[in-house]
């Protein structure tokens, strides 16, 4: 039996899960529960991955992998911008995502970088977005009062030294 690239991926990932999930065993109750939920999920799900693609291996069943299609003359002659571009477009929201952090701290940050997002690239209507944003406020606030967890300050919060944070 051959293990394609899904399948060594897929048992990649069960691995780093399992050692995250192991890594945070230690941890307190209300400090270890996010990354145990992450872990946890991020396994199961990889195992059910990798077993689907062993069962797969298993039967001889030929994996339709799209190479076909991507090796077309016309897929070629397509200009850069269209081949790349959402890839970019993904790549600027990542990094405008990190400066918000690191600049406004985790908890304003986020809601600034999902608020923007909302706007900008999801287009959601007017209406959606302040309930979206609130839901996400409540969401941070729940991990910071209830969970005791340690949000990083942000670069422009240390320097301005408000009082609120």
């Amino acid at each position: 039996m051959k293990f394609n690239r899904p399948s060594i991926f897929a048992a990649v990932v069960v691995l780093v899960a399992a050692w995250a999930v192991l890594v945070v065993s230690d941890l307190p109750f209300g400090a270890g529960l996010y990354p145990r939920l992450v872990g946890g999920m991020t396994f199961l799900l990889a195992l059910a991955v990798l077993i689907g693609e062993i069962r797969q291996m298993r039967s001889g069943i030929a994996r339709e992998t799209g190479v076909g299609s991507s090796m077309d003359l016309e897929v070629a002659d397509e200009p850069a911008r269209q081949r790349y571009g959402g890839f970019a477009r993904a790549m600027g929201w990542m990094l405008g995502m990190c400066l918000s952090i690191g600049l406004l701290g985790w908890q304003i940050g986020l809601t600034v970088f999902f608020t923007l997002y909302l706007v900008f690239q999801a287009r959601a209507r007017w209406f959606v977005i302040p309930i979206l944003a609130a839901l996400m406020m409540l969401i941070l606030f729940y991990f910071d009062q209830l969970l005791e967890v340690f949000w990083p300050e942000g670069f422009l919060i240390e320097l301005l030294d408000l009082p609120f944070f």
